[in-house]
C-alpha cells in the first residue's frame, strides 16, 4: 500500500511519496495561492497510486473538500491535528488547536531527528520560531511577519514606499544601509527579522544552559539564512519529513 504525504501552505504545496524503507520520494512543489482547482489536479495526478495521504493544511476546510474530491473514496485521506501530547512531544500552547499544524509536524521532524534540544525557524508567508527541550516540551514560540508581508505593510500604511524586493545577500559594512527606498526597506526587513530570530535563539540557549540545534525550513530558508548570526542546518522538506515520521508510526 503505497503512503502520500502533502504540505499544504499559506502559499505552496508540496508533496512526497514514501519508499519502502520510510524515507522521501516522488516529491514535488506548486504555487496555489489559493487557486485549489488546478493544484488539487497535479496532486491526483502525481500521487494516484497511493492508497493513503497524510496531510498537513494550513489553508482551512476547502482543501479537506477539495482533496477529499481529487482523490475520491479509494483513497483515505489522513489529516494531522495538533495534540497537547503526542508523538514525544508535548505542546507548549496552551490551547493546542490554535498552534499551526505545519509547526508541529516539523516539531515532530526536528525533535526525532536531533534526538534532543532543536528550534525550528520556518520562513514563509509568515516565519515562525519554536523551541523543544530534550525531553520533549515544547516551550511556545514566536510568529514574525515575512519580510515580504513587512514591506508590503510599509507600501500600505505610508506614502511613496511602493513595492519592495526582498534582500538576497547581507551587505557587509556601511552597505547594509539602503542608498535607496527599495533598498532601505528591502534590507530593514530582513535585518530586522534575522535579529529577531537570532535574540530567541540565545533566549533560548541561555534558559537551556546549552545552544539547540537550529533547523531552517520553507520557502524563503534560502533568502534568511545568509542574514542570521546563528549557525542552522538547512532543512527544506522538514513538514515532509515530519509528515513521514507521522505515517511510519502509523503502520
Amino acid at each position: 500500500m503505497k503512503t502520500a504525504l502533502i504540505d499544504v501552505g499559506n502559499t505552496r504545496v508540496k508533496w512526497a511519496q514514501l519508499d519502502s524503507s520510510g524515507h522521501l520520494t516522488s516529491t514535488g512543489a506548486e504555487l496555489h495561492l489559493g487557486e485549489l482547482n488546478a493544484v488539487t489536479g497535479v496532486l491526483s495526478a502525481a500521487l494516484a497510486d497511493c492508497a493513503r495521504v497524510f496531510v498537513s493544511s494550513v489553508g482551512g476546510g476547502d482543501w479537506r473538500a477539495e482533496l477529499s474530491a481529487a482523490f475520491g473514496s479509494a483513497t483515505r485521506l489522513e489529516f494531522v491535528a495538533v495534540q497537547a501530547e503526542a508523538y514525544g512531544l508535548r505542546c507548549g500552547y496552551r490551547e493546542p488547536a490554535r498552534l499551526g499544524v505545519d509547526r508541529w509536524v516539523a516539531m515532530i521532524a526536528a525533535y526525532h531527528s536531533v534526538g534532543g534540544a532543536v528550534c525550528v525557524i520556518d520562513a514563509g508567508t509568515t516565519v515562525t520560531f519554536d523551541s523543544v527541550d530534550a525531553g520533549g516540551r515544547h516551550h511556545g514560540g514566536l510568529i514574525f511577519a515575512g519580510p515580504r508581508l513587512m514591506a508590503g505593510a510599509l507600501d500600505r500604511g505610508t506614502r511613496q514606499i511602493g513595492t519592495t524586493r526582498i534582500a538576497e545577500y547581507r551587505p557587509q559594512g556601511l552597505d547594509l544601509l539602503g542608498h535607496d527606498t527599495d533598498q532601505a526597506v528591502g534590507q530593514a526587513s530582513m535585518l530586522g527579522l534575522s535579529a529577531g530570530l537570532d535574540a530567541a535563539v540565545t533566549a533560548v540557549a541561555e534558559a537551556l544552559g546549552r545552544v539547540p540545534l537550529v533547523l531552517l525550513t520553507g520557502g524563503d530558508a534560502h533568502l534568511l539564512a545568509p542574514w542570521l548570526e546563528t549557525d542552522v542546518q538547512t532543512r527544506a522538506d522538514l513538514v515532509l519529513e515530519g509528515l513521514a515520521y507521522i505515517a511510519n508510526q502509523s503502520d
